[in-house]
């Protein structure tokens, strides 16, 4: 697994497939990744040293699932150069479940980023439910992406509502099991984005090799 300077954490396609092809990961996530980048064979990619994400679980105080430590060690997502305002954003194909994302009509932009805001989103997300965020609606509480804490064997994607949380949490509902599962893995997640849009407006779908501002 990675370990390394900042320069052997990023690369460009050729760095992320020699990364995929040299990892232990399975067949079928290394598959995926590959699509992934494949999809973007222009952009840079990234993947975590292992103190990264021990930095992230020391934070959260959370133990996040050995996977997840694993495939991000591999290839975690897109590089970008620097924090922009806002974010860069993806757009999903259809999910591999009949969760709620599936069911909504809007175009819905996601920010992929680990962990919680604050002590609240700890208390709620991680606590009661046992879900670790990975990703959110951008600019809504309706939907987030997370991984299960609960269960460290559930390799799956999960997605639930924070507006639905917040609201059963102060009626003093349970909240677990309350998660819908949206994609059946990290890599097949990666797999399935059908665009990006970065923080200058231009967007790039899957298989394009220049981005189109809009």
């Amino acid at each position: 697994m990675s370990s390394g300077t900042p320069s052997e954490l990023i690369g460009s396609y050729r760095d992320a497939i020699h990364w995929i092809s040299t990892s232990p990961l399975h067949t079928e996530d290394k598959g995926n990744l590959k699509k992934f980048i494949t999809n973007y064979p222009n952009l840079s990619f990234f993947r975590n040293a292992p103190e990264e994400i021990i930095r992230h679980e020391r934070e959260d105080r959370v133990q996040i699932p050995r996977w997840f430590h694993e495939i991000r060690q591999v290839l975690a997502f897109i590089h970008s150069p620097t924090l922009t305002h806002p974010p860069t954003l993806v757009r999903f194909e259809e999910p591999d479940y009949d969760c709620s994302m599936s069911d909504s009509g809007e175009i819905q932009w996601y920010q992929l980023k680990i962990g919680v805001m604050g002590d609240d989103d700890r208390d709620l997300f991680i606590d009661k439910a046992g879900l670790y965020p990975i990703a959110t609606w951008f600019g809504t509480d309706q939907s987030y992406l997370a991984i299960n804490l609960r269960d460290p064997s559930d390799g799956r994607i999960h997605e639930f509502s924070g507006a639905d949380y917040w609201d059963m949490s102060f009626n003093g509902e349970s909240l677990e099991e309350e998660s819908q599962p949206a994609f059946t893995s990290y890599s097949r997640m990666l797999s399935r984005i059908l665009e990006f849009k970065f923080a200058d407006g231009s967007t790039v779908l899957a298989g394009q090799t220049q981005h189109q501002n809009k």
